[in-house]
């Protein structure tokens, strides 16, 4: 049953963080951008047929669609326990790095390709790495998500030398808005769960049978001894415009 399922696997998912001290991993990341977009309309007409979406300024009640296209990108992850991470993310559309830096509740730095860099000499625990990206390594950041579908195991694979349980996730509602990977009106999500450590290395949406958004690890590595200054941003020639919290 999906119910049992769920509980047989919330252990695993939702535990992986704790089963490691520090992990770095390398991130595909792929989108069929026409499968993407039809996917995403059909969330866009549901949600304003059922008053669930509007838009922020008129015509308030009217659809907006967006088009998506293909993109193939590539993302380095460093994450030591509990909350310091450090994400670099090779522009999929065009060149240059995305950087998201947080050194747990001390400083973090943001920089984007086009120039945009942010610096705050604390977190409160609201800026982290992109969540589609974080969940990976601690699955217990989209447990809501998951929760919302009907899950089955599918059995058992193989990744980067690893063992795999291999999961469905059936989309239950589109009455909420999915979060992290969970790609907006999926019909459902193919998942490869590390069946010692509990982390995803691979998670697809799946539209009318087709994959049309892909999170795939492609390196892994645990309990690693990280260089220092891992967890802080300084580039040459960028100059960080600072945030403060209390603004």
């Amino acid at each position: 049953m999906a119910s049992d399922a769920f509980h047989r696997l919330s252990s695993l998912l939702f535990g992986a963080g704790e089963r490691y001290r520090t992990a770095r991993a390398t991130v595909r990341h792929r989108r069929r951008g026409d499968l993407a977009t039809e996917a995403e309309a059909r969330y866009t007409e549901h949600g304003f047929r059922r008053g669930i979406l509007t838009n922020f300024d008129p015509p308030f009640d009217v659809p907006r669609y967006r088009e998506y296209a293909d993109l193939d990108e590539r993302s380095r992850l460093w994450h030591e326990r509990p909350d310091r991470w450090r994400q670099e993310t090779d522009a999929g559309d065009g060149p240059g790095t995305n950087y998201r830096v947080s050194d747990g509740r001390g400083p973090w730095w943001s920089y984007g390709a086009s120039g945009h860099a942010l610096h705050s000499p604390s977190n409160d625990g609201g800026f982290s790495p992109e969540v589609e990206l974080s969940c990976l390594l601690d699955p217990y950041e989209i447990r809501y998500g998951l929760g919302d579908c009907e899950l089955r195991i599918l059995g058992g694979a193989e990744r980067l030398g690893r063992e795999t349980v291999e999961v469905e996730a059936t989309a239950v509602s589109w009455d909420y808005a999915p979060v992290g990977p969970f790609w907006d009106g999926a019909d459902d999500y193919k998942i490869s769960v590390d069946a010692q450590v509990g982390t995803i290395l691979r998670f697809a949406s799946r539209f009318r049978g087709e994959e049309c958004d892909v999170f795939e690890v492609t390196g892994l590595a645990f309990d690693e001894a990280f260089p220092e200054g891992t967890f802080a941003l300084d580039l040459p020639g960028v100059e960080f415009e600072r945030v403060d919290l209390l603004d």
